[in-house]
């Protein structure tokens, strides 16, 4: 998640930070730009929850935001920082603030006090040893025709490194044409098309091995389906490597693949063996997974409880009654049907009418259980549309 932080008096709305949600949103990357407390502790406050829900996340800062995003760049979760024209010392630049402060963005204006000047001092880092452990997480953007801030200052306090600085000659306190360093940022950040490739999954913020776990308690048949998705994953990997001419990482990319698909349809079989189990336990105990249940040979136990009904009927007969509705309800939708198909709950009705009246003719002994069964379908027909 890329998160921009906005300057004292702006907002997450603002143009700079509308410039960069159409860049990101153009490249399929998550962003987001909150509009912040004036109060120093509650915006604070408010970035430090979203990183850490986020997990994973890149930050750019500007001006105040600038100074946000050098404090938060401590956190583990931050993998790097953009500053655009970040402010140094804003307990001091902001002294000429107090007051009614204006709101850039809407005109409104807010209570600017001492005790937020105060607040700012404790995000201060002015450490060498902890600024030089920070500094490979930065890059730099200044501009030196800034009429707010001082330029030198920010290299004074971030000595950047010289491929992790861009520094031009006039401009302004917004950085005046940003959008020309979009594509670097990107590339500083590895993010996009080109950087798909990440050591966490995107948007979950776990440990591989946390994810391994929870894909692990998954049930069996939602774990093949996991399994086959990742399968044609790396086998669409491999179809584009061997188009590059990359034949050795793509046959390794297809073999690993077919392995997969091997492995989900073995968790498929698993399930197999412990469906019926564990939808006896789940009559039982609750469910918390949705089954369906016009598929499958289910035994009687089974069936009577998705009904509502203790059937006499032998299980060959009920499976032969449950498999001849489905099948004549598909031949009926079928575009080789005669008629429209079942479009209304009328349709639907008179369709029940007609096939519990033909399994009649052939189990007339189970008159009455082939009612429920058609009536039971016909509800929940109706509760499924």
């Amino acid at each position: 998640m890329i998160i921009y932080i906005h300057g004292f008096g702006g907002s997450g709305k603002g143009s700079k930070a509308e410039l960069f949600r159409e860049y990101f949103k153009s490249i399929g990357e998550p962003f987001i730009a909150p509009s912040l407390s004036y109060v120093p502790k509650l915006a604070m406050e408010t970035l430090r929850e979203l990183i850490e829900s986020y997990g994973e996340v890149y930050l750019i800062g500007s001006s105040l935001g600038g100074y946000y995003a050098t404090y938060l760049a401590q956190m583990p979760q931050v993998r790097k920082v953009v500053l655009i024209n970040p402010a140094t010392k804003p307990y001091e630049t902001l002294k000429r603030a107090l007051g009614d402060a204006p709101n850039f963005y809407d005109g409104s204006t807010f209570a600017w006090q001492k005790s937020h000047i105060e607040m700012l001092r404790e995000f201060d880092i002015n450490d060498a040893i902890d600024m030089w452990f920070l500094s490979r997480k930065l890059f730099l953007y200044l501009q030196k025709g800034d009429e707010l801030l001082d330029y030198k200052d920010a290299l004074e306090k971030y000595e950047p490194r010289e491929h992790q600085l861009v520094l031009e000659e006039g401009g302004s306190h917004s950085f005046d044409g940003i959008e020309r360093y979009f594509e670097k940022i990107r590339a500083f950040f590895a993010v996009g098309d080109h950087f798909k490739h990440t050591t966490k999954i995107k948007g979950v913020g776990l440990e591989l091995e946390e994810v391994a776990k929870r894909v692990g308690d998954l049930y069996y048949d939602d774990m093949a389906r996991f399994l086959k998705a990742l399968a044609v994953k790396l086998k669409n990997d491999a179809k584009a490597d061997e188009k590059r001419g990359r034949t050795k990482l793509s046959k390794h990319l297809y073999s690993s693949a077919e392995h997969i698909g091997k492995s989900a349809d073995e968790i498929r079989q698993a399930w197999r063996l412990c469906k019926y189990p564990t939808i006896r336990w789940m009559i039982q105990n609750g469910f918390n997974k949705e089954f369906n249940f016009k598929e499958g040979r289910y035994p009687k136990d089974i069936l009577s409880w998705y009904y509502g009904y203790e059937f006499t009927m032998p299980e060959k007969i009920l499976y032969e009654i449950r498999e001849y509705y489905m099948r004549r309800f598909d031949e009926e939708n079928s575009v080789d049907a005669p008629m429209s198909g079942i479009g209304t709950w009328s349709d639907l009705g008179r369709f029940n009418m007609q096939v519990a009246y033909e399994l009649a003719e052939h189990y007339c002994e189970y008159e009455d259980e082939i009612d429920i069964i058609v009536a039971r379908q016909f509800q929940k027909e109706r509760m499924d549309r």
